[in-house]
């Protein structure tokens, strides 16, 4: 142990290694890892330290499950997705945000259930243009609920499967204090907001050791790239694996390269929706959250039930946010079907077809595409072929 992380961080680290049960090591070293200097001689202390919290939350979490399957325990909260799928999350507070009335507006759902706590998820369906968006309010989010506490455990679970993350801010109240817990509890999770991947891989092998590769000029803009290598693969070995490619593709830190090895890590798309904008003072609120946040949240939308001031276009307001095309598909007769297909933006006619069902593009022939707003309104296309939003293709196979 370096001796430049101080005495106090010390003796946390002693008490880590005395204890005796998964739980206690956790916590114990989740206390040393915050008091330990933060600086560039202890980056691989800290980065190392959070590869053995991670390594021990998962061994909790197998447990968990082992024991799930065993006692064969559905869960309320485990909701099966329908379309895209959306869940409001608020800060536990009495009385609520407004969740269930914003559902309400948008579905129609849960009216009976205004201005009651709500102890288990509500469910409503939005149509939008014959796209299906399931919003599902989750009771609200207590401190400790990456722990457990307030079956928050099986609330943050719901969250790793969905396309996107609204979090509900009561602009009445402090919103500093509702971001600051929420932002905590989803971090504890593991669930990362707003933010892309670490541009690395990992790839196990059979032998040659621990291979680092810099593929990029801004993976290779590292201080000391020895040093930097070693150390990455000391926190490689210290997560059991002995021999392996890793592929850089761009800047990392040591806490990228922690969430790469980290298969609970997830990487989830989130928006604000502040509430209750009706109410008196809520004005200068709203515009000071958007200064805070704006860096972390480029979509923050204000709304208030109570004057029916929600967006009228939420569904699109989604897709764009989410980068969502709409493609319609046409048959050899010429009908264009009413439901479109919802793809990733860049998607191709190789990436539709496939959707569609796999035949279309193992016995593929070619495409055409009608595009209302192109010079070439009709156009032949391949399988590589890049769509847009509003897009109608009719596939010929072979």
């Amino acid at each position: 142990m370096s001796s430049n992380i101080g005495a106090p961080a010390k003796a946390k680290y002693q008490e880590y290694l005395d204890a005796g049960s998964l739980e206690q090591k956790i916590k114990l070293l989740g206390e040393f890892i915050s008091l330990v200097p933060k600086h560039k001689a202890t980056e691989k202390i800290i980065a190392l330290n959070k590869s053995r919290v991670a390594k021990m939350k998962r061994e909790i979490e197998d447990r968990i499950q082992q024991q799930k399957i065993t006692q064969k325990v559905v869960s309320p909260f485990s909701i099966k997705k329908e379309g895209i799928q959306i869940i409001l999350i608020s800060a536990y507070y009495t009385p609520g945000v407004g969740k269930t009335s914003l559902l309400n507006f948008l579905t129609g759902a849960a009216e009976e259930k205004i201005g009651k706590f709500t102890a288990l998820p509500e469910i409503g369906i939005y149509q939008y243009n014959k796209i299906r968006f399931q919003i599902v309010e989750m009771p609200s989010i207590m401190r400790g609920a990456s722990e457990g506490i307030g079956n928050g455990k099986e609330i943050l679970s719901q969250l790793r499967s969905c396309d996107l993350i609204c979090i509900c801010v009561d602009l009445s109240r402090s919103f500093e204090e509702q971001m600051s817990l929420l932002l905590e509890e989803l971090s504890k999770a593991e669930i990362r907001i707003n933010i892309p991947p670490p541009p690395l891989k990992i790839q196990k092998t059979g032998s040659n050791k621990i291979q680092v590769l810099y593929l990029t000029s801004d993976a290779k803009n590292v201080e000391d790239i020895k040093d930097f290598t070693e150390k990455i693969k000391e926190i490689i070995l210290e997560n059991g694996i002995r021999n392996a490619i890793v592929k850089v593709y761009g800047a990392i830190s040591f806490d990228d390269l922690v969430d790469a090895l980290n298969p609970s890590v997830v990487y989830k798309k989130a928006m604000v929706i502040a509430t209750k904008g009706d109410l008196p003072h809520t004005e200068e609120p709203f515009e000071k959250l958007k200064r805070e946040y704006s860096d972390k949240f480029s979509k923050i939308i204000g709304t208030s039930v109570h004057k029916r001031n929600v967006p009228q276009d939420f569904g699109e307001v989604i897709l764009r946010f989410l980068k969502k095309i709409r493609i319609y598909t046409m048959s050899v007769g010429g009908d264009i079907a009413e439901k479109p297909l919802i793809m990733e933006e860049n998607s191709t006619i190789k990436d539709a077809a496939i959707k569609i069902h796999k035949s279309f593009y193992e016995s593929f022939d070619h495409a055409i595409v009608i595009r209302q707003d192109a010079r070439q309104k009709r156009k032949r296309v391949g399988l590589d072929y890049e769509l847009h939003d509003m897009d109608i293709i009719e596939i010929s196979t072979m």
